[in-house]
């Protein structure tokens, strides 16, 4: 299978490493609007190309953001169009009403997929199995250390990195809007609204702790079914503190599944 990575940042440089020894992947073609990204990926992995975007989709099987939410809504519309599947991990995006709808149409009439992964929370297949079931609260309660954020995210609460020494609660409302507003640190917040109640209905709560070093994610379910409590401590990527290394890992174990026959866990 030949795969095309759009974003050669660092959970694109992590997924292109696991592609590499990938025996089933024959060819990784590399987009990223820094040229300098994609030489250093190219000279590092054999497999790994720079591609001219649309003409590769013609040779690929699976698309796999992980760039930017504007890099979504400059390339998703047009994989799909080919019928290529895509893999998306800037799921802020999809927060758009009016773009999640049509791309979710592109798919369906051109019969291509649409995987989202679950990204750096637990618990989105429990939280998608109950939703036919009836869910009536959800509640997502993110934490990070102060170097998980923009400087200029914190200068707006009258903030920097070094004046932080109690938790301050950066943000308290719903996801659609946290997702606007944290389009770099609350991809999860759009992942649980798809999965469960909606951008509208997920309620969010984000704070800078200077006083922990994980990224420390908590959700309360609660409907019909009874209640689900989940949380997840995750250390922050190694050259990217402002998303977690479960994010990554859970985008890599994605593609594996893609490849594979087998799908654990649907």
């Amino acid at each position: 299978m030949n795969v095309l990575v759009i974003g050669c940042g660092a959970i694109g440089t992590a997924i292109t490493r696991a592609l590499q020894y990938n025996e089933k992947i024959k060819k990784i073609y590399l987009v990223d609007n820094k040229p300098e990204y994609i030489q250093a990926l190219s000279e590092k992995f054999p497999k790994a190309k720079k591609a001219d975007f649309p003409d590769v989709l013609s040779d690929v099987k699976l698309v796999i953001e992980c760039a930017s939410q504007k890099a979504v809504e400059q390339y998703v519309p047009v994989v799909l169009e080919h019928g290529v599947d895509v893999l998306i991990l800037s799921i802020g995006a999809l927060a758009d009403d009016e773009f999640r709808e049509r791309i979710f149409g592109i798919a369906e009439n051109k019969g291509a997929r649409i995987y989202i992964p679950s990204g750096a929370i637990a618990g989105v297949d429990a939280i998608s199995a109950v939703k036919g079931a009836g869910i009536y609260e959800i509640t997502l309660e993110t934490r990070k250390p102060p170097s998980a954020f923009e400087d200029s995210v914190l200068a707006e609460k009258g903030l920097s990195k070094d004046s932080i020494v109690e938790p301050v609660v950066l943000f308290e409302g719903f996801a659609r809007e946290a997702v606007k507003k944290f389009p770099k640190n609350i991809n999860v917040a759009a992942t649980l609204s798809l999965a469960g109640m909606g951008f509208d209905k997920t309620r969010v709560r984000i704070i800078v702790d200077p006083k922990i070093s994980t990224n420390i994610h908590h959700i309360f379910v609660k409907g019909d079914f009874g209640e689900m409590v989940l949380e997840t401590r995750n250390k922050p990527f190694p050259h990217n503190p402002k998303t977690s290394y479960l994010a990554a890992l859970s985008a890599i174990s994605a593609v594996k599944k893609i490849i594979d026959a087998v799908w654990i866990g649907v």
